[in-house]
């Protein structure tokens, strides 16, 4: 019984409509773009062959991490 109690709880959970306004979604849109420019920068690594590929950075903390979109990077000669 717990069981199906449970179950019916998170269904009306979802059900019931916990939804955002556009002025509230704008809002929240604005703080995670601050957020993601206090931790994102982009750079410039070339190659030992001379080709440049953009990069993303991500640093928070010790945390981090590199990105590089390698798609766009001309083939070496």
């Amino acid at each position: 019984m717990k069981t199906k109690l449970i179950i019916a709880a998170t269904a009306a959970f979802f059900i019931a409509g916990c939804e955002m306004t556009e002025a509230e979604r704008a809002e929240t849109r604005k703080q995670i773009d601050k957020e993601a420019a206090r931790h994102i920068g982009e750079t410039s690594i070339t190659l030992r062959d001379g080709r440049k590929i953009t990069c993303l950075t991500y640093r928070d903390g010790y945390a981090g991490g590199l990105s590089c979109d390698w798609h766009n990077t001309p083939q070496p000669k």
